[in-house]
């Protein structure tokens, strides 16, 4: 998909957040994040001045595998997150010791500002 594309279609108007969206694949995710961390003056995905920051706002499908990603990841977890993109998604525990939460940093640790949970 093409940049413009990803814009129009996955980032709202004033391209300061994500659009709630449902997506395929690992690749459009990181195409997406790159467009938002890119274009965005917000520090988060979503306008949480319009929803709760733990509100999924980005769900991910792969295969029969659901992940979603809060609204209240932040640029500092993004921006993380999209340097990591070579290492492979790793389930860990959530702050509840529920093991649900997703990294893809080297050493498996919780990426700070960045909330995404398998479903």
């Amino acid at each position: 998909m093409e940049i413009k594309e990803i814009i129009n279609k996955y980032l709202t108007i004033d391209q300061n957040n994500i659009e709630h969206c449902n997506i395929q694949g690992k690749d459009l995710l990181y195409d997406i994040l790159k467009c938002w961390e890119k274009l965005s003056k917000s520090n988060t995905i979503g306008n949480l001045l319009e929803i709760n920051g733990n509100t999924p706002l980005i769900t991910i499908n792969l295969g029969s595998i659901t992940y979603v990603i809060n609204a209240d990841s932040c640029k500092e977890g993004v921006a993380e997150f999209l340097k990591n993109r070579k290492h492979p998604w790793s389930l860990i525990e959530n702050e509840n010791s529920v093991k649900n939460k997703i990294t893809n940093s080297e050493t498996k640790l919780p990426i700070k500002g960045f909330y995404m949970y398998k479903i």
